[in-house]
């Protein structure tokens, strides 16, 4: 009977073991199999936010632009209308002219870069990249807007965010949580980032910092497309406050549209 007991036991282990590695194992066929590289065109919808200071220190600086994108096979091409090219010329005089000037299409287009795009157009590989850094949590089976999805749970790595060796070394206290929603064939739909940490440097240097990111997945064809994410980060340090949030928004063009919809 006790050895009865204890093989029932150790099964029931396992079995719960190989059922909690499911998901996971669903989502890395999915994106392995989402490595498409053919053409897509796309509309990026970019709008920022940065908060340095408080109260009568106060300074926000936004960013708003649109460009369109171009990615294929060949390569990936950033198109930027004649508008947009001559608000960009008009910001850079005025601020020529007052280096405090609202400049929102400057701001928004210093903030985009080949690297966020190509994890933006084909997103499979950053996603299995993140994935190998975290250490899988757990599964969970939920319901949103009529849709069984599952959501698998990851702890983050400080090395995650921050690569500087010498950085880390700062830091005292340190959580991040990795959230994957997927649907029943292992696509991914949606995911979520936060953390918060602590640090100290020297005696007189001292910063909180807290974010997180949120992002909404399309598969279209056999790639994996980031339509919408949304980021906000702020730290309080001994130099003052800092915030930021932006929000990036893809409109895949009308030709290609026939795809499987990541429902939010």
């Amino acid at each position: 009977m006790q050895r009865f007991t204890y093989f029932t036991l150790l099964t029931l282990i396992t079995l719960s073991n190989f059922a909690r590695a499911d998901g996971l194992a669903d989502l890395k066929n999915a994106l392995a199999r989402l490595q498409g590289t053919g053409h897509l065109s796309a509309e990026l919808e970019t709008v920022t936010e940065r908060t340095r200071g408080e109260d009568e220190d106060k300074k926000i600086t936004k960013g708003q632009v649109k460009v369109w994108l171009e990615d294929d096979s060949q390569g990936l091409q950033v198109l930027y209308s004649k508008e947009v090219l001559s608000l960009m010329e008009t910001e850079a005089r005025l601020k020529a002219e007052d280096e405090d000037a609202q400049t929102q299409t400057l701001n928004a287009i210093d903030g985009i870069n080949a690297t966020d795009l190509h994890a933006m157009l084909s997103a499979s590989s950053s996603l299995l990249r993140n994935i190998d850094q975290a250490s899988f949590v757990d599964e969970t089976a939920v319901e949103e807007d009529g849709q069984a999805l599952r959501l698998l749970r990851f702890n983050l790595p400080m090395e995650f965010f921050l690569k500087d060796k010498e950085i880390r070394g700062y830091v005292k206290k340190f959580a991040a949580t990795y959230n994957i929603w997927i649907d029943s064939k292992g696509y991914p739909t949606k995911s979520r980032v936060e953390f918060n940490g602590k640090g100290r440097a020297y005696i007189f240097f001292k910063i909180t910092a807290s974010g997180s990111r949120q992002t909404q997945y399309q598969v279209i064809d056999d790639r994996l497309v980031i339509v919408r994410s949304e980021e906000q980060n702020e730290n309080t340090s001994t130099f003052g406050y800092f915030s930021r949030s932006g929000v990036n928004t893809l409109k895949i063009h009308a030709g290609e549209t026939k795809n499987t919809l990541a429902a939010n």
